[in-house]
């Protein structure tokens, strides 16, 4: 994975496949909700992106969806919110 990590998390599985085949162009991987991460779903998308900006772009890509809950950056021991959705 090139750039940094990115986690979205969901409020429902509808809303988590949803992402996943908007967001297919970049190959984002279909995730168990991480732990430190609170939603509705346990399933997450984990993608990469070059900048913040990049990453909260394609998330605003896809505001369409219902249940999209929020945009986490992946580091090696934490999640840091980055938007609420």
């Amino acid at each position: 994975m090139s750039g940094r990590a990115y986690v979205m998390a969901f409020e429902s599985t509808h809303a988590a496949m949803a992402a996943y085949h908007a967001l297919s162009k970049i190959a984002p991987a279909m995730i168990p909700t991480p732990k430190r991460i609170s939603a509705g779903c346990g399933m997450s998308l984990r993608f990469s992106a070059k900048e913040e900006k990049d990453a909260v772009s394609l998330v605003e890509g896809i505001g369409q969806i219902q249940g999209l809950a929020s945009l986490y950056e992946e580091s090696e021991k934490d999640y840091r919110l980055i938007k609420v959705l």
